[in-house]
Parts: C-alpha cells; structure tokens; sequence
C-alpha cells in the first residue's frame, strides 16, 4: 500500500533526521578509515609474512573506504532530492517509491521495478 502524499509529507522531517544521521555516520566512519589508512603506509614491515598481512588490510581499508564514500555520495544525494522537493519520486521513471521501500533505504532515489531493472544480469534491456 503506497502512502498517500499528506503520509508522505509528513514522514519528510523523519526522513531528513535519519539521513542526517546517517550522513554525519559515514563522514566519521570514513575520517577513521583514513586515520587508519594513513597510520598503515608507514614503511612495511622486514618480516615477508608480515608485509603480506599489511598489504592485505592496506587492501581492505581501501576497499572500506570506497564503499563508504559511495553511500556517503547516495545519502547525500536523497538530501538533496528532500531539499528540491523531490524526495520519494524515482529517478527513472518519475513514479513514486513505495514507502515500505523507502523505510528501509532512506536514501533509495529510484522504485523497486526500476531498481530491479538496473541490476547486472536481470535479462532485461
């Protein structure tokens, strides 16, 4: 059942509370992969084992932090879209997204069929 747009407009403060939240969340989480990042490329270790476990954090910290700022990049974006008054439309095909859907991805911009139709390997064109 889709929220009628009264519902909608008024789960927008709640919507912009938890994506601030979030929003601040990944900021921190992403200023303490780099805190780390730059702790770990001090010079390797002499040890061959030991050079190999820090390449491999090294790797994993790089990958944190890619992920990281992906969604940072997503939340901001649905900020964005709650400012142009946008938020809950999707981006693709200009339907609204159910709320169900946006209760559990606050940062979702496009609708479950068109999110669908994005994913790699559906079979669809």
């Amino acid at each position: 059942m889709t929220p009628s747009p009264a519902t909608a407009a008024q789960n927008l403060p709640k919507a912009r509370t938890v994506l601030r939240g979030r929003r601040a969340e990944l900021a921190e989480r992403l200023v303490r992969i780099q805190r780390d990042r730059q702790r770990q490329e001090q010079p390797l270790s002499a040890d061959f084992s030991e050079q190999a476990t820090e390449r491999e954090n090294d790797e994993v910290l790089d990958r944190l932090a890619e992920a990281t700022a992906a969604e940072l990049r997503q939340v901001s974006h649905a900020i964005e879209k709650l400012d142009a008054g946008l938020y809950g439309l999707c981006e693709i095909c200009g339907e609204e997204i159910a709320g169900a859907r946006l209760a559990a991805l606050p940062d979702a911009t496009t609708c479950q069929d068109c999110a669908s139709d994005r994913k790699p390997g559906n079979g669809r064109s």
